[in-house]
């Protein structure tokens, strides 16, 4: 079942679940909106709402969900009940630290079921975990890393657009000890150290992504931050107020009635997303990769069906990100995907 499936990510997913032949019940909370796109498709529909009090609904005897409609903050917990109830399998695209982390914590109920339960199969937790997982490798003594993620989009979403705001108003996060601890907004900035001078000098700031809780399971560096491109007078704004932002855009989101999805049609076909990693040991030493793939909306909706397929092809069990559930190169099984290892400057910024 794919919830969510006339929202931006929610059409992507369908669209490439069509082209590979797949038949799913598509299911949201609009009747009318849902109506259409079944007639459309001829495709079996399902009203649900999530938020509705008190809502307790059940699932159409569904095997696995995918929840494209954020925000995670009220759509994941209640789906993943549902789920664990009917004992299917839950996906979903998140970024959200806050709700990632809460679905981390179903792993003891999803293991007693039988069934996965694996947030982040979209953008920046499959393409972010994934290069953390290489440049580890790379080198097995790292005692801290770096992730700047870029992604290119041609499209927008409201949902995406809420998970941010909300993201903003809990505040900021990083690897610290080992440990996952509170830190400012953008209490980080910095610029890429690639040797390399026709790579953009970018800055960055420290922003609370779910991909820093997925780098660390898979890493288990002690000491890592997550970033996003960001000027510095943006940066130092966010330092001061970012959650006094954040709770002004989820007001702002949350009376905004219409609008804010949109798919490019046939212009985001040259966009590249990438992302990059810097991990360091004690000796000094530095290493960088940087992984390049097409339009962020276009492939976290490709890394979703893929995971759907893989939960169907591999039955993991339990409550795993993308990679722990299906292997460290997943994401190198994705259109446009590769990882190259930088060159790198000497100093540790």
């Amino acid at each position: 079942m794919l919830y969510g499936a006339y929202g931006t990510t929610g059409k992507l997913i369908l669209d490439a679940a069509l082209r590979r032949g797949h038949r799913p019940v598509i299911a949201g909370r609009d009747p009318v909106r849902l109506a259409a796109l079944a007639g459309q498709h001829g495709l079996e529909a399902f009203t649900l709402r999530l938020d509705a009090p008190g809502s307790t609904g059940s699932l159409p005897g569904v095997s696995a969900v995918v929840n494209a409609a954020g925000p995670y903050f009220e759509t994941g917990a209640p789906m993943r009940d549902l789920c664990l109830r009917a004992r299917a399998s839950y996906i979903d695209l998140n970024g959200e630290i806050g709700d990632f982390l809460e679905a981390m914590r179903c792993d003891v109920h999803a293991r007693v079921t039988g069934v996965a339960i694996i947030p982040g199969a979209g953008f920046g937790v499959v393409f972010g975990e994934a290069l953390a997982a290489h440049v580890a490798r790379r080198m097995p003594d790292a005692t801290w890393m770096r992730m700047s993620l870029a992604p290119a989009t041609g499209s927008s979403s409201k949902g995406a657009s809420r998970s941010t705001a909300s993201v903003l108003a809990e505040g900021g996060y990083a690897i610290s000890d080992g440990e996952l601890r509170r830190r400012t907004m953008a209490f980080r900035t910095w610029r890429l150290a690639v040797a390399d001078r026709a790579v953009p000098t970018m800055r960055f700031a420290a922003a609370p992504r779910a991909e820093l809780v997925a780098a660390h399971r898979i890493t288990g560096i002690p000491e890592i931050v997550t970033g996003v491109p960001l000027s510095l007078p943006a940066a130092l704004l966010l330092r001061a107020g970012g959650r006094l932002v954040g709770a002004i855009l989820s007001r702002r989101d949350r009376t905004r009635q219409s609008g804010g999805d949109a798919i490019a049609n046939g212009v985001d076909s040259d966009l590249r997303s990438r992302v990059w990693v810097e991990a360091g040991n004690r000796a000094g030493k530095k290493v960088m990769s940087v992984l390049e793939t097409g339009e962020g909306y276009r492939l976290a909706a490709c890394a979703a069906l893929h995971a759907v397929e893989q939960v169907f092809a591999k039955r993991p069990v339990g409550a795993l990100t993308p990679a722990q559930a299906f292997g460290m190169d997943f994401a190198l099984s994705l259109p446009q995907t590769r990882i190259i290892d930088l060159a790198v400057e000497s100093t540790h910024g």
